[in-house]
């Protein structure tokens, strides 16, 4: 299996979504998939301008030409696509769906119905097949995860791939303060590395484990209280050094 992790954390490798990365990783290459990564925050895109020079000029390639191109190459060499995408104000970061917008130009002007009867563009060159969506986010609560499961699943549809699923692991915060957290779930990413290498597919069974907060609500109070505490301080050496210069 070909799988590309476009990472669209604007940390890279040293959030919580890079460590989520770093295990599922680990589960793809000991099944033997070959695998690209690129982090978005490391390359240079500019949005989508909307011309249409894709569809009604050059069918099929954009007419920006800046760091997608590479991208362009990585999604036509790939059999699965992860979406490294946690979750910034409600929805995927800025870079991933500039990124995602960008690959517009895979697709035709004219119009018919998809496999599901739904109006959609046919294609002048095919995304990956499988689209497999990994997220995490600063809140404990699951439902933090709706509108960038929402937008991930209409993505999968608008270019008529294959949803494998959704892995949502909420309670960032708590789990920078205390990382040994997520040890269970890291370990599950790595099985589920394993799977998909071998079956191109999730179970039900692990897709509910990964999708259990590692941590109940209360329990991610008490350990973001200690976070709390650091921006306090922080906020407090900030004032006396603003009232110092100034003084």
């Amino acid at each position: 299996m070909r799988v590309l992790i476009l990472n669209g954390s604007a940390r890279g490798s040293k959030g919580i979504t890079g460590k989520m990365i770093e295990a599922i990783v680990s589960g793809l290459s000991e099944a033997r998939a070959r695998i690209r990564r690129i982090d978005l925050k490391d390359i240079s895109i500019s949005p989508c301008t909307a011309c249409l020079s894709c569809m009604h000029v050059d069918a099929g390639v954009c007419v920006i030409k800046d760091d997608m191109t590479a991208v362009y190459d990585a999604l036509r060499d790939s059999d699965l696509l992860i979406l490294a995408a946690p979750v910034y104000l409600d929805n995927m970061p800025a870079p991933m769906k500039m990124a995602i917008d960008r690959c517009m130009c895979c697709m035709k002007p004219f119009l018919g119905k998809d496999d599901a009867g739904r109006v959609r563009h046919p294609y002048a060159w095919r995304m990956p097949d499988k689209f497999l969506l990994l997220s995490t986010a600063g809140f404990p609560e699951m439902e933090t995860f709706d509108p960038i499961i929402a937008t991930f699943r209409a993505q999968t549809a608008n270019f008529g791939s294959h949803r494998v699923g959704e892995i949502c692991i909420p309670g960032s915060i708590a789990a920078q303060v205390d990382p040994t957290i997520l040890t269970g779930h890291l370990d599950l990413l790595a099985e589920a590395g394993r799977t998909i290498a071998t079956t191109g597919s999730l179970g039900e069974d692990l897709l509910r484990k990964l999708n259990t907060s590692p941590v109940t609500v209360d329990q991610y109070l008490a350990i973001s209280a200690k976070y709390e505490d650091w921006c306090t301080s922080r906020l407090n050496r900030c004032r006396i050094s603003t009232r110092g210069f100034s003084d």
